[in-house]
């Protein structure tokens, strides 16, 4: 049996989302190994979600396999949990686990706000030294116009590069304002295409069209970002509710975009 964590896992339970018995039942086997007390079990996307409402857990480990529905999609559930404003379990640790999937399916999720991507079949041992890493080397929450979630850099960056992390860089003097919310527009946009949800395109379409006619980045500009970042919010959740009437959200951000573009 391995060594128990450091952390004191009795003080808060961890909510595992699977919904094969078999794989279960190896997760809860393994978290009580490693010294977790109160695990709680749910098989649906939805119940997980109320069971979030009514806990407050220290880790969240889900499966990540093919769903027909797309209420079950991991994906958008971590982009209901990381948008959840002002909520006790937004910052939550979470740990997918899948059979090997496309590269691009891993950033997606990562960009969404993952914390962690394991590959089954699962060692005990590594989801064990996986939970540790979450302890030792925590990341920060970062919370931006485009991105909730842990830091996606593990190591800090020691030179000038490519790579660029917005509002970080721009901090540090590595880049200028409106050159990092370019940026961030175009991986919006290309977020957006992944969806597959034509309203969701469209508004990251309309971020990118507005941030490419921008010469500075100030509070106006920061503020039609946010109303862009507020939109698809919006229609994550009336997608959920069941609301039929997503279309007026994106047309009337997009008035909004060209009445403030026609000011210029």
């Amino acid at each position: 049996m391995p060594p128990p964590l450091a952390r004191d896992w009795s003080r808060q339970p961890t909510l595992v989302l699977n919904s094969n018995s078999f794989m279960r039942n190896i997760l809860i086997n393994v978290l009580r190994d490693a010294g977790v007390r109160d695990v709680i079990v749910e098989t649906h996307a939805s119940r997980a979600m109320h069971a979030l409402r009514e806990i407050s857990p220290a880790l969240i480990v889900a499966d990540w396999d093919q769903q027909n529905d797309p209420g079950e999609d991991r994906v958008r559930l971590l982009q209901r949990i990381r948008g959840s404003q002002d909520s006790h379990y937004r910052e939550t640790p979470v740990i997918l686990l899948s059979a090997p999937r496309p590269r691009a399916d891993v950033e997606r999720a990562r960009d969404a706000g993952a914390s962690e991507y394991l590959v089954t079949p699962l060692a005990p041992i590594t989801l064990i030294n996986r939970l540790k890493s979450l302890q030792t080397d925590e990341r920060a929450f970062v919370d931006s116009s485009r991105f909730a979630g842990p830091d996606r850099r593990r190591r800090p960056r020691r030179e000038r590069g490519p790579g660029l992390k917005r509002i970080a860089d721009v901090a540090a003097g590595l880049t200028t304002p409106i050159d990092a919310a370019r940026r961030a527009a175009l991986a919006l946009s290309h977020e957006t295409r992944l969806s597959g949800d034509p309203l969701a395109i469209r508004v990251g379409r309309s971020l990118q069209r507005f941030i490419a006619r921008q010469k500075s980045y100030t509070d106006v500009e920061a503020e039609v970002v946010e109303m862009h970042r507020a939109a698809l919010a919006q229609l994550v959740r009336m997608t959920d509710n069941g609301d039929p009437l997503r279309d007026p959200v994106v047309a009337g951000l997009e008035l909004i975009v060209e009445k403030r573009l026609g000011q210029r």
